[in-house]
């Protein structure tokens, strides 16, 4: 009688959705939005917001797993297994697959070019307002790192593309972005393109942050927006509403906004702070430019 008892007791436990209160995070080993080896391990923009999350949801529990960034929007879509990711860039092909938040989960400065202060000056740029890549790339003809497969939205795209006589060294593989800032502190190429939260931290790691510039592009839309999105199951669609929720509240947080500066170069934090107060107003807060930050 006892062990028929325990027994069903024991398969009451079993059947039970004990997952109803986890989160299951993908997280990547993509500074500076996850940094998990270097001096500045745990402070990625990223994880930041999903801490913050996690306390606005103390009755949650946050596992996080980390996938290759060519994996994760595999294993995002696969309806075995429910996972969350942040700074997601939305498209309807995705949307097949991943529930999306309604609220922005992440908020950045849209690719802007690295240059050497010593070069602007040289070639007497104006840095008060948004650069142009054409420009720089057949005027000046200065010569451009990008990395292989990235995609920058499609007026940098069709610049790129459509510039054929332009410099443009094209880096494959793992890692491209830190070897081509390399090539840039060694002056190998002029201007080096990406997010300038990656710029920055590249070139704070590798120790001549103060010798750069980054200039914005007049190509590129003012701001970039991510989401979050999860697995497109029963239990997805759920926690999507929860952090959506939850995301709402932690934007009204100064600790939120402190996240989203964290890797910006002091002189560009007026900029995001700006741009980002105007998205507030009703008439912007839907327009959202699907851009991603960066995957």
């Amino acid at each position: 009688m006892h062990y028929a008892f325990r027994y069903a007791f024991l398969s009451l436990l079993i059947s039970t959705p004990l997952h109803a209160k986890t989160i299951d995070w993908i997280v990547t080993d993509f500074a500076p939005y996850y940094i998990f080896n270097d001096q500045y391990a745990g402070t990625g923009r990223d994880e930041g917001v999903i801490a913050l999350l996690e306390q606005q949801l103390p009755s949650y529990t946050f596992n996080r797993t980390i996938f290759p960034s060519s994996r994760t929007i595999q294993e995002l879509s696969n309806p075995n297994h429910t996972y969350c990711m942040l700074s997601l860039y939305q498209s309807p092909h995705r949307k097949q697959h991943i529930s999306f938040s309604e609220q922005t989960s992440t908020v950045g400065l849209s690719p802007s070019i690295a240059i050497h202060q010593e070069l602007v000056q040289h070639l007497k740029l104006e840095t008060s307002t948004p650069a142009s890549l054409k420009t720089l790339l057949n005027q000046y003809q200065l010569a451009l790192g990008i990395s292989m497969s990235r995609s920058y939205g499609n007026a940098i795209d069709a610049v790129i593309n459509n510039s054929a006589d332009a410099s443009i060294i094209i880096r494959p593989g793992r890692d491209t972005l830190a070897s081509l800032t390399y090539m840039l502190k060694k002056k190998r190429i002029d201007i080096l393109l990406g997010y300038p939260s990656e710029h920055y931290y590249l070139a704070k790691s590798m120790g001549f942050e103060d010798q750069l510039m980054q200039l914005p592009l007049t190509e590129a839309p003012d701001l970039s927006y991510g989401y979050i999105g999860c697995t497109n199951t029963e239990q997805g669609i759920a926690q999507v509403e929860v952090l959506n929720a939850a995301l709402k509240e932690i934007k009204q947080q100064p600790a939120y906004h402190e996240v989203l500066l964290r890797w910006l170069p002091d002189n560009l934090k007026p900029l995001l702070e700006q741009r980002y107060k105007q998205t507030k107003t009703p008439q912007l807060s839907e327009a959202f430019i699907n851009i991603s930050i960066f995957i």
